[in-house]
């Protein structure tokens, strides 16, 4: 059935539903269905290919909106990436996951308000250092060792997705790519990513 929708058909009925919207001066489910129609198109188009850090940042700005939106606000979020980093080149929805498993699990049951927080910076070595870090719930530290050593059950919901997007980084930039992850139970969690700059 996934395979069978057409992409065209997808972004043609979410844009009648759009105006269907805006006729019924439904602004903010209108914006909400303008980010799903990006992210969507974005995704699907050349979902292996490898994009600069400015389209990068969009799409996740795009999808953190969403995720603000269907959440109510319930967290805010920073993203820091320097102007002159923009332009570097990365393969597409590279630590999505990592920043998805921060708000739909890092941030559960934890009643202060949430912070995320999204870093690039140039390293001195001329890697690219993406940092993602929310002061939520946390992780224990044997699951920590798990995820370092890939030994994540499969059937563990709250970071399958971790898992699969390191095993995606080590796929596409193989030993260069460098992956850590601090956490304290109680205070949050800081996953740290570098890639070779281009």
């Amino acid at each position: 059935m996934e395979a069978q929708i057409n992409p065209h058909f997808l972004y043609n009925t979410l844009d009648t539903i759009n105006w269907m919207a805006i006729n019924a001066d439904q602004y903010e489910i209108s914006s909400a269905i303008g980010a799903l129609a990006r992210i969507l198109r974005y995704g699907i188009d050349k979902s292996n290919s490898i994009v600069t850090l400015r389209e990068e940042m969009e799409w996740l700005q795009q999808y953190i909106f969403l995720q603000q939106t269907r959440l109510k606000n319930t967290f805010s979020y920073e993203l820091d990436v320097p102007k002159e980093l923009l332009d570097c080149k990365i393969h597409k929805l590279l630590f999505q996951p990592f920043v998805e498993n921060a708000i739909l699990h890092g941030f559960e049951g934890v009643r202060r308000h949430h912070i995320l927080v999204v870093k690039v910076q140039k390293r001195q070595n001329g890697f690219l250092q993406i940092i993602v870090k929310d002061n939520g719930k946390g992780i224990q530290e044997n699951k920590i060792q798990e995820i370092k050593s890939r030994l994540l059950d499969s059937g563990e919901k709250d970071h399958i997705g971790m898992n699969n997007a390191i095993e995606r980084l080590r796929m596409y930039y193989g030993e260069e790519a460098r992956f850590d992850i601090k956490s304290q139970v109680g205070e949050g969690t800081v996953v740290i990513i570098e890639i070779p700059g281009k």
